[in-house]
């Protein structure tokens, strides 16, 4: 019998030696491999000068100029101011930076596009441990909005997670859940948006926006600079899944994923639409503000937005 124990003992100071091994092991192979891709692969970077994510896209990715694409924006929004539209257009091609601005300071009304600063501010609760995406707000009567989506026709008490706001907001463009969410956000959660992404400047004294400064939202998206990117990841989804796309969607052939919010005034017809088109390897940002001439309605608008999104989508894919 002691024996027996003798071997039961040697063999649990086997078992232990052996765990005290592997964690060695493994931490010791986890600092390699660390400083295998952090330092090693840093001290032998031929171009320490230049943009790190140059290590990452190939050449054939980047364009030598937009030079064609900048001509071509700006000749059609003439076109059609010659009829009375006002248009604002921002381009911007994303591995680089480069970029297009027509009419940078003209304003528009948001109209929904004013729903993704809300949506920033609930997702920034959610990552600071004050919300939680399963956490419960209650709709009360003066949340309902016939506009857009279809939660006003729920009664007045019931409950909606904050994630099922989030998404009928950006898919949907419910006005009622948005009305939700901004009615249980303050106005501090919402000058942190601006002041964080320097767009103080966002809103005029009259609440309207210029398409060159709108696009800041989805470029912070894109880097995943506001929000981390989980949550960045999250938004940019539920947008692609979006129903709305006879505006700058119609430019865009279905299988490339366009995530994109829309906004429409039909009162002041203004129409509106900003996201980013994920050309296999070439994304690229744009928004395209609308007030259409006197005579004119939403044909027009969708029309013009065709276009242009038409005309970057191919310069984009094909160059």
């Amino acid at each position: 019998m002691r024996l027996n124990q003798e071997k039961k003992l040697r063999s649990r100071q086997g078992i232990k030696l052996f765990i005290s091994i592997l964690v060695v092991t493994n931490l010791a192979t986890g600092g390699f491999l660390i400083y295998e891709t952090k330092f090693r692969s840093a001290a032998n970077n031929p171009y320490p000068l230049i943009d790190i994510s140059r290590n990452f896209i190939p050449q054939e990715y980047f364009f030598s100029t937009i030079e064609p694409i900048r001509k071509e924006i700006k000749q059609i929004v003439a076109n059609y101011e010659k009829e009375g539209n006002h248009i604002g257009v921002y381009f911007e091609f994303l591995n680089t930076g480069a970029n297009v601005s027509v009419n940078q300071d003209m304003r528009f009304w948001p109209a929904s596009l004013s729903k993704m600063p809300t949506v920033f501010a609930a997702m920034k609760k959610i990552e600071k441990g004050e919300w939680k995406f399963t956490n419960e707000l209650v709709l009360l009567s003066e949340d309902k909005d016939e506009q857009f989506g279809e939660l006003y026709k729920k009664p007045v008490s019931t409950k909606f997670t904050i994630e099922e706001l989030l998404k009928e907001t950006l898919i949907n463009s419910d006005n009622t859940s948005h009305r939700i969410l901004v009615r249980n956000l303050s106005s501090e959660d919402y000058t942190d948006i601006f002041e964080a992404l320097g767009m103080e400047e966002l809103f005029n004294d009259n609440y309207d926006i210029t398409a060159k400064e709108y696009s800041r939202i989805f470029r912070a998206l894109y880097t995943a600079s506001y929000l981390n990117r989980e949550n960045s990841q999250k938004i940019l989804k539920w947008l692609s899944e979006t129903p709305f796309n006879e505006l700058l969607g119609n430019g865009v052939p279905e299988e490339v994923v366009f995530s994109h919010k829309i906004g429409e005034a039909f009162k002041v017809k203004t129409f509106l639409d900003s996201g980013i088109v994920y050309v296999p390897n070439r994304p690229y940002l744009i928004t395209v503000m609308i007030e259409v001439g006197s005579n004119s309605g939403v044909e027009k608008a969708q029309e013009i937005m065709r276009e242009l999104s038409s005309a970057a989508y191919t310069y984009v894919a094909n160059n």
